[in-house]
């Protein structure tokens, strides 16, 4: 039931998000399962953050894994 959740609250289509490159970001990766299939890809996305979505409240390593990144 979590993963439904999780889809909900993070759709695959972000219409927050007005990026062309939002297939790289996190909430599309979750929203597709990335976490649960790849953990150690997710993992190395997310360790050490530097910045969080001002949208979903993600952390990345990288700006660019993020839909609207700011400085932690």
């Amino acid at each position: 039931m979590k993963r439904e959740i999780m889809t909900k609250e993070h759709p695959k289509d972000n219409i927050e998000c007005k990026s062309d490159e939002h297939t790289k970001h996190l909430c599309y990766f979750v929203s597709y399962g990335y976490h649960i299939n790849d953990g150690e890809g997710y993992k190395g996305l997310v360790e050490e953050p530097k910045f969080k979505c001002y949208f979903c409240g993600r952390t990345a390593h990288c700006a660019e894994s993020l839909c609207k990144p700011m400085n932690l």
